[in-house]
């Protein structure tokens, strides 16, 4: 008989032969009957939560791949007790991320989003969409991860100077960023970038208490949407704390529609507060698909030849 498993992300025809070779049926999320009792093992991104309950019900489970750097959506804990493997694949989606965030960066320095929206409308507008260079400009990293480090090196390209703050890291200066304290970044960040895994700890990190330790920056975040509080980031915008926001990520990306919510507000006035917002797709390309399910199939190889 033949192992099943369940997959609930995109992945690469190159993974899906290699769990072919290795006897996987491959269960598929919308499928109405998932085998539960059966599932060896899960390939999952954002759109399957496994958290205590939802791992219970697959009790033949013995591995999980996550699509993606954050494992925040596994209770590794519970899967440690179970003899649960878990693997992350945070080394294949940095350059796609790092790519991603500096294209919206050089869009809204440039101002190539509202040029774009203007030409579409038939105006020609020089004057307002003048842009500023990224050379000289001091870039501040919170958390320098595999992700961090990519950015980093992309920026080092235009001149820019790049202060690293991790929390759990140090001596880690290195040729493209310099390794610095909270405060130190905050008072010289001219755009700070936000790189780190969201938990309690990092839950609403930025907010009014942190902004107002800073000069006016621009905000790039690509990592978790909670981790910017939206109602301090956008009255930041209001009173020019912020001078431009630049997400890939929002704290509830399915509230868009709701005119009550700061998301909405924050989406209606794109042009007038420098906002840059992308549908959570930094690290989607089709090549960090590929390099990730490189990267699941290398951790995981003992345990899906098993």
């Amino acid at each position: 008989m033949k192992k099943k498993a369940l997959i609930a992300a995109n992945i690469s025809s190159d993974f899906k032969s290699y769990l072919h070779a290795n006897e996987y049926e491959l269960i598929y999320l919308d499928e109405k009957d998932l085998h539960r009792h059966e599932i060896v093992g899960i390939i999952t991104s954002t759109k399957l939560h496994l958290d205590k309950p939802s791992i219970h019900q697959f009790p033949a489970l013995k591995w999980i791949g996550r699509l993606g750097s954050g494992v925040e959506i596994i209770d590794k804990e519970y899967c440690a007790e179970k003899g649960i493997a878990v693997a992350s694949s945070p080394a294949g989606i940095a350059n796609a991320v790092a790519e991603h965030c500096l294209a919206q960066l050089v869009c809204l320095q440039k101002n190539i989003h509202s040029a774009y929206l203007e030409i579409r409308n038939n105006q020609w507008i020089r004057e307002p969409n003048r842009g500023m260079e990224l050379e000289h400009k001091t870039v501040g990293l919170i958390g320098y991860g595999h992700t961090g480090m990519a950015f980093a090196q992309k920026l080092s390209v235009f001149g820019c100077k790049v202060l690293a703050f991790d929390k759990y890291k140090t001596n880690f200066s290195d040729d493209y960023a310099q390794e610095t304290d909270l405060n130190a970044l905050q008072t010289a960040a001219d755009i700070i970038s936000f790189h780190v895994p969201y938990n309690k700890e990092t839950h609403h990190y930025y907010n009014e208490a942190f902004i107002n330790q800073c000069k006016p920056h621009i905000i790039i975040n690509s990592s978790r949407g909670a981790v910017v509080s939206t109602q301090d980031l956008l009255a930041s915008l209001e009173a020019k704390k912020v001078v431009g926001a630049v997400l890939d990520v929002l704290e509830n990306e399915q509230l868009l529609q709701d005119i009550n919510h700061p998301h909405w507000l924050l989406v209606q006035n794109l042009l007038q507060h420098a906002v840059i917002i992308t549908p959570h797709i930094a690290g989607y390309s089709h090549n960090a698909i590929e390099k990730m399910c490189a990267e699941l199939k290398q951790k995981l190889a003992s345990e899906i030849s098993d």
